[in-house]
């Protein structure tokens, strides 16, 4: 169903909107993920944003915030596991965990691996408990599979991949409220449509 123009004006990627009456509607953000046993991807609310109204526009809700707020980078590892994520099972079988991926996926990202570019990603809460950097025995294979991850990604998008880590950097994950919730993906909403991306990795 077609939204109004004054509906439409509000409404950024990322976000969905209910019809309430003929001159109001709800606007939320949200994000989908994938169930086992779902056939498809479920919509699940992140934030209630607030109500349109043909007179008034945007009317946002006030947001009470209770207790610690934390920030999490969350679009490059997202690009990178959906890419390599029968790397990352394979490394995992052979390792017994998770940390030369990631080891690999932070110097792709960032230059260097390091436990404060770990607990400030969404990588840590994805697999948590590890330790970085890895042992000086195993650097040189994190180097070397750094390399490859590169080049997939230079075969998926060629010259725009630095673009792409640019823009799928500016993606969060937010803790507030006693829960996780999604930043505005509007900064992706180029790449996500031209790749095909999405941005669930659970």
């Amino acid at each position: 169903m077609p939204y109004p123009d004054w509906v439409l004006k509000h409404k950024e990627p990322g976000t969905y909107v209910q019809k309430k009456d003929e001159d109001t509607y709800r606007i939320y953000r949200g994000h989908s993920e994938r169930h086992p046993g779902k056939a498809y991807p479920i919509l699940v609310t992140d934030e209630y944003i607030g109500t349109i109204t043909r007179e008034a526009g945007l009317i946002r809700t006030p947001v009470n915030i209770k207790g610690a707020i934390l920030v999490k980078r969350y679009g490059g590892f997202c690009v990178l596991l959906s890419l390599c994520h029968p790397l990352a099972e394979g490394l995992s079988l052979n390792y017994g965990n998770q940390s030369l991926f990631l080891d690999a996926c932070m110097r792709v990202l960032y230059g260097h691996s390091s436990m404060v570019l770990y607990e400030s990603d969404w990588m840590s809460e994805h697999y948590p408990g590890l330790t970085f950097p890895v042992g000086t025995e195993l650097q040189s294979e994190a180097v070397r599979i750094a390399t490859g991850m590169v080049s997939t990604l230079e075969k998926r998008f060629g010259r725009e991949r630095q673009e792409v880590l640019h823009r799928a950097g500016c993606l969060y994950r937010v803790w507030i409220n006693n829960r996780w919730v999604s930043s505005s993906t509007a900064p992706v909403a180029a790449i996500t449509e031209r790749y095909g991306l999405t941005w669930d990795v659970g």
